[in-house]
């Protein structure tokens, strides 16, 4: 039996918590552009989107803190697993398109005219480039390490099950 946390899966903690602060932010921004901009239905579609980012890497946190190595989730667990990896799974459709509504950013950040006349907002724009390709390649990596935690404290689960029955009194 494992007693804790591998490296790996100490970084894919650090990667989460940078996932859920971003996506938190970006959710906010989607708040404030359906308060103070006209266009809410972008707003409430973005919100909806990043809240269940935020929920499933939260799910995610919660799995690799009280079920790994080898405590074996719950019907309710796997459940909301299952429905929160599939829409995540879809989500990347619409990571993929923020991060392509942004490449019109590029030539404000890298070309010299245009910075002297958008210098005041060079590091907006350029954050805003770079958060939404983070959390795209970020979202990317959680699901890739979701599937592996879940198959992990699966097959952990059951190696445990086999060697409290293979033991001798």
């Amino acid at each position: 039996m494992m007693k804790g946390l591998t490296t790996s899966w100490k970084i894919f903690r650090s990667v989460c918590i940078v996932q859920l602060i971003l996506v938190a932010f970006k959710a906010m921004m989607s708040f404030g552009q359906v308060l103070f901009q006209g266009n809410a239905l972008v707003g409430l579609v973005n919100i909806i989107a990043y809240g269940l980012q935020f929920v499933f890497v939260y799910h995610g946190l919660s799995m690799l803190n009280y079920n790994y190595p080898d405590v074996p989730l719950a019907p309710r667990q796997k459940r909301w697993f299952n429905i929160l990896y599939i829409l995540n799974f879809i989500l990347i459709a619409f990571l993929f398109a923020q991060v392509v509504n942004s490449w019109w950013m590029l030539r404000f950040i890298f070309n010299i005219e245009t910075y002297q006349g958008f210098k005041r907002y060079w590091f907006t724009i350029t954050a805003h480039l770079i958060i939404s390709w983070v959390i795209f390649i970020i979202h990317l990596i959680f699901l890739a390490g979701m599937f592996r935690l879940r198959r992990s404290i699966h097959e952990n689960t059951i190696n445990t099950w086999y060697e409290q029955f293979d033991q001798q009194p």
